[in-house]
């Protein structure tokens, strides 16, 4: 019976890899005095449909070096941004200090390592409670050959284990050295292995052609393979650039600011990458830090290349891939108050099957792919379609396809019919959900504000209603009197419309 039990927790957790991605944390600030909401850190929830946004409160920022990983249910489990590992509630776990050295003090005083894409968290092979934290280190430049003040001599993992301090997790070893060579960054990824247990994890040299594989098995480090191939990446672009593989891990792609694309295929049994393509557009740009970004669409076929300004698209299944690319849209000059130009930078696939795009510099928006799938301008590519609850700083949480060799990589219905990002009457963002005490409301359509709010219960009862001799664009609510439960929030704007949004409260 013993037995039996076993197989069935195991199976499932071979088979329910489902929501490992579904949370990104963005924002916040490195002062601890504000009330200012904008500098507060927020999430983008997809385990909503469609999927939500909430502040979290005011934590430190979460810069470039950003992973978390959540439970197959979707449950937030361990987030780092390279000082600590951290558990579901944002604190340190008691062994959790990670990457110490010289820069810890210079970097972790705000937490906000500035390592781009600089860390990942995977599940362990066969152990349901286990993860592993990947993550770079910076330490000073001791070399006068190499330029720069700073550099990226390991990449090292980490553990923990899940069943440890009350359930909130606890490291168990860190800061295991995995490659022992100087890296840029931005190039971290990782892919499941052939058997759908294991990991590749994949980092690339500085300013050379080499890329180093680690295999990660259930009983840790199993080995490290260094290939030479293509071309060699140059000093100037360290600091920026993305990589990954195609949700069906058959292809590997690297973005880099002055050679474009480098696009090769991936053998996901030995580890081995083959057939070097370059692929550039005119927009390169050697000798200055370019910020650039790249992302497959769901179905694998097209790969997405974000410069500063422009963005292409490549078909990967063409006869001729080369002569696949399309210019899809050019930066349209969107400046946010203050001066923060929202141009291009790092992309995500997500959840709901739309690519995500950060700006190279702190602001309000992101931009959207919302059709991946389709060939050219048929993608809809929105610029600064997505308005945040607050400011995001160029971040974008590092993630890989956790789903593969079971379920699909993402599932377009995680987005209604009733999309926000299309309807200007629900430009309505609320926090926290559940709620349990206060609910803040704000609307993000600009120039319109909030002037009444109704709450509905499941049986169409209406059991409070707020309305506002002042008008504005957030108002907070006191939901304590209210039963636990969901509820339907139907809230009306100035320019009469109104959105009808989903509440939980506790």
């Amino acid at each position: 019976m013993k037995s039996l039990i076993f197989l069935l927790l195991y199976t499932n957790f071979i088979f329910a890899q489902g929501k490992r991605d579904f949370i990104w944390i963005l924002g916040g600030t490195s002062s601890q005095n504000t009330t200012d909401q904008r500098f507060f850190r927020f999430v983008m929830d997809f385990n909503e449909k469609p999927r939500s946004l909430y502040h979290l409160g005011r934590f430190n920022r979460v810069y470039g070096f950003n992973a978390s990983i959540c439970s197959e249910e979707g449950l937030l489990l361990i987030q780092s941004s390279g000082c600590y590992i951290n558990d579901r509630r944002f604190g340190p776990m008691p062994n959790g200090k990670i990457n110490e050295g010289y820069y810890w003090d210079f970097f972790c005083s705000n937490e906000e390592y500035t390592i781009r894409n600089g860390n990942l968290i995977l599940p362990k092979p066969g152990r349901p409670l286990e993860y592993y934290v990947v993550h770079m280190i910076s330490d000073r430049n001791r070399d006068p050959n190499v330029p720069g003040l700073t550099i990226i001599p390991k990449l090292l993992y980490s553990e923990v284990d899940m069943s440890l301090n009350s359930g909130y997790g606890d490291v168990t070893k860190k800061n295991i050295p995995m490659v022992e060579k100087l890296l840029p960054s931005g190039h971290l990824t990782a892919v499941r292995h052939a058997n759908n247990l294991d990991w590749w994890v994949i980092t690339c040299g500085y300013t050379n052609s080499d890329y180093y594989l680690c295999l990660l098995t259930e009983n840790g480090l199993e080995r490290v393979m260094e290939q030479n191939i293509g071309l060699p990446s140059r000093y100037w672009d360290a600091g920026s650039g993305q990589s990954c593989f195609s949700p069906d891990g058959t292809k590997f792609a690297r973005m880099t600011a002055s050679d474009g694309l480098f696009l090769m295929d991936f053998d996901r049994e030995t580890g081995k990458l083959t057939n070097f393509r370059q692929i550039t557009t005119g927009s390169e740009s050697s000798g200055s830090t370019q910020y650039t970004g790249v992302a497959f669409s769901a179905n694998s076929r097209f790969v997405y290349m974000f410069y500063l300004y422009d963005l292409y698209q490549i078909d990967t299944w063409a006869e001729d891939i080369k002569a696949s690319l399309v210019h899809i849209d050019s930066w349209d000059g969107y400046v946010e108050p203050g001066g923060w130009a929202a141009a291009f930078n790092l992309a995500r696939l997500a959840p709901d099957c739309k690519i995500y795009v950060s700006t190279g510099t702190s602001n309000e928006v992101m931009h959207i792919i919302h059709e991946p799938n389709e060939k050219g301008k048929a993608c809809r590519f929105e610029q600064h379609g997505l308005h945040l609850p607050a400011i995001n700083h160029a971040s974008m949480p590092n993630f890989v396809n956790y789903r593969l060799g079971y379920e699909p990589v993402c599932d377009s219905t995680l987005v209604s019919v009733h999309d926000p990002l299309l309807d200007s009457e629900s430009k309505i963002i609320y926090w926290p959900n559940p709620v349990s005490e206060i609910l803040e409301v704000q609307s993000i359509l600009p120039g319109q504000s909030i002037h009444q709010i109704q709450f509905f219960d499941m049986g169409g009862r209406m059991v409070l209603e707020q309305k506002f001799t002042h008008p504005s664009s957030s108002h907070s609510i006191r939901t304590s009197g209210l039963d636990a439960g969901m509820y339907l929030l139907v809230i009306y704007l100035s320019n009469g419309t109104k959105s009808t949004e989903k509440l939980i409260i506790e």
